[in-house]
């Protein structure tokens, strides 16, 4: 089985996934089709500060077509916000219903706009009613219990959404345990729009299995598998799993790292999305391990260059 006419998006990770992450990871191995950038959040006042929407700036390079997502639970905030979108020139964007960290969730916001009939239903009206025929919605199976998105259903099926992004955990399991696929085969069942499948697809032997598992899904979203092995895309359409590039790796680092000091300012800035990169990344090495230890341990620039520099053959 190869992947053929599905469709694979970048999933939004919160420090790693930016635009430097995605042109890096585009200019160096095989991109996935699109990327949903990592939530910016909805905000009190009507003026939109320019920072703000850097990640997905339109005049900026965007080697993946990009996709903003936003999170909050005021529909208000969330119209500024998708009319600077559209000021933009974006005319797709997502609403992040799933993010599952705790401090999230206790505001309301990610899962816990989920749990929040009422909250949600105002969120979609503006949504659909700002960006018609662009909004989607990003979702988890509930935020305590698996059965939350089956109930949450009917009203996500009243709105024209564009797709609907289902991880298949609760909030509180966050990354840890088995994802639940009967429950997302309940939940994509009732569902009237559109599903994305996003969760644990490490590899293309992951992929295959969940395709002959969901056949009607053509979409499909992949974040920490990517961070971990950037190359992933290439095994995918390759319909093979292939060995980690650990020899192509060296370059897309150091690539990684002089983009990234062009968009930071201050070391322990850069050295900082360096580490968010390689809390993922280390378990591909076949002395990960070893390697992680020593970025954790980076203070200067330089420091990790050396690390670099045990990569690919370089000891």
């Amino acid at each position: 089985m190869t992947a053929g006419a599905d469709q694979f998006i970048l999933a939004p990770l919160r420090g790693v996934t930016g635009r430097v992450f995605r042109n890096t990871l585009a200019d160096t191995f095989e991109a996935p089709d699109e990327a949903v950038a990592p939530f910016i959040p909805t905000f009190a006042g009507e003026r939109v500060k320019p920072a703000l929407l850097s990640d997905v700036d339109r005049s900026l390079e965007q080697r993946i077509p990009v996709i903003p997502q936003v999170i909050g639970k005021d529909p208000a905030q969330l119209a500024t916000l998708l009319r600077a979108f559209r000021a933009m020139g974006h005319t797709r964007v997502d609403l992040n219903a799933g993010c599952p960290w705790p401090f999230v969730v206790k505001k309301g916001r990610g899962a816990g706009l989920l749990a929040d009939e009422t909250a949600l239903e105002a969120m979609l009206a503006v949504g659909c009613e700002v960006m018609p025929e662009g909004f989607s919605v990003k979702v988890r199976l509930g935020v305590k219990t698996a059965d939350l998105l089956v109930r949450r259903m009917e009203l996500l099926n009243r709105y024209p959404l564009r797709e609907v992004t289902i991880h298949p955990r609760t909030a509180k399991q966050m990354y840890e345990g088995a994802v639940d696929e009967a429950r997302f085969a309940e939940a994509a069942a009732l569902c009237r729009h559109p599903v994305v499948y996003n969760g644990d697809i490490r590899s293309f032997a992951d992929w295959r299995r969940l395709k002959a598992r969901f056949p009607q899904v053509s979409r499909w979203m992949i974040g920490r598998g990517l961070a971990a092995n950037p190359a992933l895309m290439e095994s995918i359409r390759a319909g093979e799993d292939r060995p980690f590039p650990e020899d192509r790796m060296r370059g897309f680092l150091e690539a990684y790292l002089l983009a990234t000091g062009e968009e930071l300012s201050g070391r322990a800035s850069v050295l900082g999305r360096m580490k968010e990169l390689w809390s993922y990344l280390a378990a591909s090495f076949a002395d990960g391990d070893r390697l992680w230890a020593c970025v954790k341990l980076c203070r200067t620039v330089d420091e990790y260059r050396r690390v670099l520099d045990r990569i690919g053959g370089s000891r």
